[in-house]
């Protein structure tokens, strides 16, 4: 049974993002990978689609170059899964791919736990990814 340990959503995607900063983009799509189905189980497809796209959408407000991608990012995603976003990050470079990615897992999560609450949010972080993917804000956080 994991630990129950509560860290702030922005800290702990940034710390995974900045690891490997080389690899902001894998990473990137990994973590959407593992956190859709624990979520979908949750709101259904129905629910995290639309949460995505807008997501997207309220980025694409600091991000405008994104603006374009919209449609080709949140058209197919049942279908492509998130291979639009990898496109999308890995014409970036890294730097940006990964200010991008902080963004929308900032914006997804926060809108997320708005409608859910913070405590259902961080579990369903838990049991979406594993447990390396805390390390490095356990490693950061004070004792």
């Amino acid at each position: 049974m994991r630990q129950n340990i509560q860290y702030p959503k922005r800290q702990l995607i940034e710390a995974v993002l900045l690891r490997q900063p080389e690899s902001v983009v894998d990473v990137t799509v990994r973590l959407w990978e593992q956190l859709m189905p624990e979520l979908v189980s949750i709101i259904g497809e129905g629910g995290f689609k639309p949460l995505y796209a807008r997501s997207i959408r309220l980025a694409s407000a600091m991000y405008p170059s994104l603006a374009p991608a919209i449609p080709t990012l949140t058209a197919q995603l049942g279908v492509s899964r998130f291979s639009e976003l990898r496109t999308h990050l890995a014409a970036m470079d890294a730097t940006q791919a990964g200010e991008l990615s902080l963004a929308l897992f900032d914006i997804f999560l926060g809108t997320l736990a708005s409608l859910i609450g913070e405590g259902l949010t961080a579990h369903v972080l838990q049991s979406a990814w594993p447990p390396e993917t805390f390390e490095a804000v356990k490693k950061d956080s004070p004792t």
